[in-house]
């Protein structure tokens, strides 16, 4: 079998490594790194945030068939070469990382990487823009990225043939009229929310997670509908 190393920023089906990898052939690590999150003062939120999202994935992932080693480990480094010790994989493959840090960890326990499509600019093609300037502004980045995936593009042209809209976007909060303004979406917490509360250490501070942010693609994605129905008619002046 080969493994697909998963790490806590990439949990997307369809991302690098994942993308291609088939339970008949592959295995999935997710290390949850105790270390790094005992490592300095988190807020318990951001903390939970990782945590319940890492382990709601695995199950996503079991639920299609994979089979999923969820490691509970003090390092990654360790998670690693435990789960070597136990599977004695083929290979092991993972999406290239986004920390610098992590590229490097990988590199040393050659685990092999493959190309990232987690975001619409990859560094290389960051590179070939940045080759030519002697100056960077967002705007050029933004109207260079546009070009290139034909978003919001009339052939070379911006639909609207204007590129941005920034000087009607300019006024303050208002100070009155909040409570009319949409409410947020919530899910009540449930027993792997109140199983990873549990497990975070003592360090962790702040007020607790209320269900304010999603930790599963489904409600993510019900965020992101809210959102366009009823907060993206009126953020436009804002």
């Amino acid at each position: 079998m080969i493994t697909v190393v998963v790490l806590g920023d990439q949990l997307h089906r369809s991302i690098g490594a994942l993308g291609d990898a088939n339970p008949s052939t592959h295995r999935v690590l997710i290390v949850e790194s105790r270390g790094k999150i005992g490592s300095r003062p988190w807020h318990v939120q951001r903390a939970h945030f990782i945590v319940a999202s890492m382990r709601r994935f695995a199950d996503s992932l079991r639920s299609e068939g994979f089979d999923v080693d969820y490691r509970i480990a003090d390092t990654m480094r360790d998670g690693i070469a435990a789960h070597r010790t136990q599977f004695a994989p083929r290979e092991m493959i993972a999406t290239e990382p986004n920390s610098y840090d992590a590229r490097e960890l990988l590199a040393q326990l050659e685990v092999i990487t493959v190309r990232s499509n987690q975001f619409l600019c990859h560094p290389d093609d960051f590179t070939t823009f940045s080759a030519t300037k002697k100056t960077f502004k967002m705007e050029d980045f933004y109207r260079w990225q546009r070009r290139r995936l034909g978003y919001l593009m009339n052939d070379d042209a911006p639909v609207g043939d204007k590129w941005n809209f920034d000087d009607e976007n300019r006024l303050p909060p208002p100070k009155s009229g909040h409570d009319r303004w949409p409410t947020p979406l919530v899910d009540p917490l449930d027993d792997l929310d109140h199983d990873v509360l549990g497990s975070l250490p003592a360090s962790c501070w702040g007020e607790g997670p209320t269900g304010l942010w999603a930790t599963s693609r489904s409600g993510a994605l019900a965020r992101l509908r809210h959102f366009v129905d009823h907060v993206l008619p009126a953020f436009g002046p804002h």
